[in-house]
Formats: structure tokens, C-alpha cells, sequence
């Protein structure tokens, strides 16, 4: 017997096991847009930036060597028993990170017009490398970390269907 969760405990329904099973649960996890599988990519580069602080001042001008993270999911695996290849999402996250390796990211036409701040550099890194992924992988976030223990998180918010 496999249990399906609805909510509660008391709301919770039996389904048989077998090929119905699997489909029961491929349906709640399609409605609750939940993803079972997630695989994630790191890279490093070196970079520098500058903010302007809330006071209108300009901190100094500074490097740091970036850690990337991409994390992306499917609800199902490919014919290869993969989300996706790794060797494919570091080589999308690589092309990505050597634009910004050895740069100031103000210089960047997408940073002029907001802050080379950790929380932007990865939604910037987001947004360059969603569209690359596969049609059945989604983007599930990317962290930018400047230093050990600083690290920023941008995902999309998902819409209910």
C-alpha cells in the first residue's frame, strides 16, 4: 500500500500498490509543483565589486572569490536514471562564471542600473542560465557565496497551477 498525504493525518488516503501508486503520487507532486529530484553544480571565480551603502557613500573597491551554486530538479528522471548530465550544467555554469572571472561586476551593463550586491549577482546568474536547461529541468536557485559563510539565494517564486 502506498499512503498519499492531503494535508492532515486524518485526511490522508490509501492507494493500492502498483503501476497506480507511482501515478498517485506523480499527480500530487505535479499539483503541489513539487520536485523529486535535485542535483546541484559548483564553481568558483574571482571578481570584484563595489556598493553603495545606504548612507550614499561607496564602500571601497574590493575582490572576493566566489563560490557558485546552481541547483536544478525534475520531477522525473531522464532515460539515462539522471535529472541532467553533470559534466552539461557545469559546462552551462562554467560559460556563466568566466564571463564575471577576473572583472569589477560593476562594469557589467546588467549591474549598472543595480547593485553588484551578492543577492543580484545571483539573480543575474539565474537569469543566464535558465533558459540553457533542458525543457524538463528547472532552475530550482542559485546561491553566490563572496566569502566562507556569506551566502545570497535567488529563486523564482513557483505559481500554483
Amino acid at each position: 500500500m502506498c499512503i498519499a498525504g492531503f494535508g492532515s493525518v486524518s485526511r490522508r488516503r490509501t492507494i493500492r500498490k502498483g503501476p497506480d501508486c507511482i501515478g498517485a503520487f506523480d499527480t500530487i507532486f505535479r499539483i503541489w509543483g513539487i520536485v523529486m529530484f535535485t542535483v546541484s553544480i559548483e564553481t568558483r571565480f574571482r571578481a570584484s565589486h563595489s556598493i553603495a551603502l545606504p548612507d550614499g557613500s561607496q564602500e571601497p573597491q574590493h575582490e572576493h572569490d566566489w563560490a557558485i551554486v546552481a541547483e536544478v530538479g525534475s520531477e522525473r528522471l531522464n532515460d539515462a536514471g539522471v535529472v541532467m548530465d553533470f559534466a552539461r550544467l557545469r559546462s552551462i555554469l562554467s560559460e556563466v562564471a568566466t564571463k564575471l572571472d577576473n572583472i569589477s561586476l560593476g562594469e557589467l551593463d546588467y549591474f549598472q542600473s543595480r547593485s553588484p550586491s551578492a543577492e543580484n549577482v545571483a539573480m543575474y546568474v539565474y537569469e543566464k542560465i535558465e533558459p540553457k536547461l533542458p525543457d524538463d529541468v528547472r532552475l530550482e536557485s542559485v546561491r553566490v557565496g563572496e566569502q566562507v559563510g556569506c551566502w545570497a539565494k535567488y529563486r523564482k517564486d513557483r505559481q500554483e497551477p
